[in-house]
């Protein structure tokens, strides 16, 4: 019992060095290399969104499906008439600009929802609503988030890099119990060594008494008590003769 728990945790243990050593050569790096272009994309948006904010409300401007729209209700208006507009399910419409980002729309089937994207080097998504005010509160609202993304990205970075720091030391380790394993199984073999040694003198002497009695005359057969019954007959048999002749003055 002993050995097969020792067993089974070791097979973990290689499963988990393994797993480490496929982290190490892959799975961290690709994490790294995607977070890093995600930071990157980040950074561009918010230097590109400061340069375009609109930051006085009477100086709105939303393009849609190439017509420049100043008043928000308007604009939002518009938005809702691109959705009714959407025909095929999942299929992405550019249907315009907002504040230097290129938006897009599509009918997601699986939430039953519209959805916009926003772009400039990273792709952002919000979904859209019934109230086409609180749509345009919705857009400016994702772009407003842009400073917190980062630094959510930042922090998986940070998360990742030390989880490869962490693999790193713990790859290469041996099992910690393997002492205890080689010594467990040295003794299990001793044990199956003289369990087999036992089995084998119980055969050998199994054998012997069996040649044995073999060797032994059969004694109490059926033959040897026919054979007795027989002779013992004969005997009874002639001294009934020689009794009945001395009756008859034969002798």
């Amino acid at each position: 019992v002993d050995v097969a728990k020792l067993k089974l945790l070791k097979a973990n243990h290689m499963n988990n060095q393994y797993r480490l050593e496929d982290d190490i050569a892959r799975n961290f790096p690709q994490q790294i290399a995607k977070l890093t272009e995600i930071i990157d994309s980040y950074k561009a948006d918010i230097a590109h969104y400061s340069e375009h904010k609109i930051t006085d409300p009477e100086q709105f401007t939303m393009e849609i499906g190439g017509k420049e729209f100043t008043e928000k209700k308007e604009a939002g208006a518009a938005l809702l008439a691109v959705c009714k507009d959407i025909k095929a399910v999942d299929a992405a419409m550019d249907i315009g600009n907002y504040q230097g980002f290129n938006m897009r729309i599509q009918f997601d089937g699986w939430s039953k929802e519209f959805i916009l994207s926003v772009k400039h080097e990273a792709v952002s998504k919000v979904h859209l609503g019934a109230d086409a005010l609180g749509n345009i509160t919705r857009i400016n609202n994702l772009l407003d988030s842009y400073p917190e993304k980062l630094s959510e990205a930042q922090q998986r970075l940070e998360t990742v890099y030390e989880q490869l720091a962490n693999a790193k030391e713990e790859v290469g380790k041996p099992f910690p119990k393997e002492e205890e394993l080689n010594q467990k199984l040295e003794r299990l073999s001793e044990l199956n060594a003289l369990l087999n040694m036992d089995e084998r003198e119980d055969a050998e002497t199994e054998v012997s008494e069996s040649d044995e009695k073999e060797e032994r005359p059969t004694r109490g057969s059926i033959h040897e008590k026919l054979q007795i019954y027989k002779e013992k007959s004969q005997r009874e048999s002639e001294t009934g003769k020689e009794n009945r002749k001395r009756d008859f003055g034969l002798e």
